[in-house]
């Protein structure tokens, strides 16, 4: 096939690359990593999105204010990152804008951290956790559309989702919110990062997006089961290991191969969780 048919980018290297390949006279060759940039500027968005949250932290404005000013911004986070990729980078290498939910979930457990505690050893490595997932994960979403996904950035996007759900789990179980509240806070995070974590298995938009939906809502319905009092950090920590039972029976299956071994091997986190929730809820 003639390489003239193939569309081409109009700028960067890439693109004088495939004209001096086209000029000699050479095949086209596989993208390679460096065709996807580096995320300098979505790292610098998150770090300048951080400095506005801690400055608008609930201490300040106070709790309704600030989830209200905070939520707003990590939509107007989301929609920039979106409209920049699509103005900068080529077609094949723009994310997806699924892909800016977990940077809007990062968004959230840095509220949730700055609202909770005032110290500062808690407070800087949250920031630092939230600017780097609003500046990785898009880059990570280029990765996927480029086809240059691989088993070690995917654990890195997992490990993401993990330690952004995890801090807003805590807060919901914590016992300051009333119970709609924390169903809430454990739901919409939830939500976010497991959409997340399904499309990261390759499943199909609307799948992943209902999967999500469900998981969210076993997760949430937990928060009124357990009792309210009690140790927040076991309860918090049984429903992490129930989502990550659920999210990994969710990608199995309703993924396009089935294994038996990922079956039972997610379904044992299911039920252990399970089993240790309704023990803690007999007792409460």
């Amino acid at each position: 096939m003639d390489n003239r048919s193939a569309p081409r980018r109009s700028r960067g290297n890439a693109f004088y690359a495939e004209s001096a390949r086209a000029a000699l006279g050479l095949q086209g060759e596989p993208r390679s990593l460096s065709d996807v940039p580096l995320p300098l500027v979505h790292t610098a968005l998150g770090m300048a999105v951080c400095a506005v949250v801690a400055a608008l932290r609930p201490q300040v404005l106070g709790l309704r204010a600030s989830i209200t000013v905070c939520g707003t911004l990590a939509i107007a986070t989301a929609l920039t990152l979106t409209l920049y990729d699509r103005l900068v980078y080529g077609r094949d290498l723009r994310h997806a804008l699924a892909a800016t939910g977990l940077p809007v979930a990062a968004i959230a457990a840095f509220v949730v951290v700055l609202a909770a505690t005032g110290d500062l050893s808690l407070r800087i490595p949250a920031g630092v956790i939230a600017a780097l997932v609003i500046g990785g994960i898009p880059h990570l979403g280029g990765l996927r559309a480029a086809g240059r996904e691989g088993t070690a950035t995917r654990l890195l996007r997992d490990g993401a989702g993990i330690i952004v759900l995890a801090p807003l789990l805590l807060a919901a179980f914590s016992g300051a919110l009333s119970t709609g509240a924390s169903a809430g806070l454990a739901g919409g995070g939830v939500l976010l990062v497991s959409a997340d974590a399904l499309l990261t298995e390759e499943l199909h938009g609307r799948v992943a997006v209902a999967g999500a939906v469900v998981i969210a809502a076993i997760l949430a319905g937990t928060v009124v089961i357990l009792p309210a009092a009690g140790h927040g950090t076991v309860r918090a920590s049984l429903v992490l290991v129930l989502w990550y039972g659920l999210r990994g029976l969710a990608a199995v299956l309703l993924g396009r191969v089935h294994r038996r071994a990922l079956v039972v091997e997610y379904g044992v986190f299911v039920v252990a969780a399970a089993l240790a929730i309704a023990v803690g809820a007999v007792r409460g």
